[in-house]
């Protein structure tokens, strides 16, 4: 990977924890993991850059979910390695992030997103 393919990435990233909280949320109600459909969608309402959407899905979604994904495109990424990439840089050793720790993060990287609780329910859970 080149250079400006990783800051690409790393960008993407960074993206994906300082704004894809409030949209996941905004849409889908409060969920400690969503669905690869709305992950997926979110970031296509939030603009962000979908290139490197394998690293959001392994964020907000749980294993069994970015499967379906995997399946359903036929890409063939691993889920722990690219949460293991993620943690390396942003959680400090536990790659049992949820969607608490991402706000925590979005919160240190100057995200908005330090408001959400994630712990509850809300949302409908479906794939819209």
């Amino acid at each position: 990977m080149g250079l400006l393919d990783n800051f690409k990435k790393k960008r993407a990233i960074k993206s994906y924890i300082e704004k894809l909280p409030n949209v996941l949320v905004n849409d889908y109600g409060r969920q400690e993991y969503y669905t690869q459909l709305q992950v997926r969608r979110s970031i296509e309402r939030a603009g962000l850059n979908s290139q490197y959407q394998h690293y959001a899905l392994a964020m907000y979604t749980n294993h069994p979910e970015f499967v379906v994904y995997q399946s359903e495109l036929h890409e063939n990424f691993s889920y722990e390695k690219l949460r293991e990439e993620v943690d390396g840089v942003y959680f400090s050793g536990s790659t049992e992030f949820n969607c608490s720790s991402v706000i925590a993060a979005s919160a240190s990287f100057g995200g908005d997103a330090s408001s959400i609780d994630c712990s509850g329910g809300g949302g409908d859970g479906g794939g819209q």
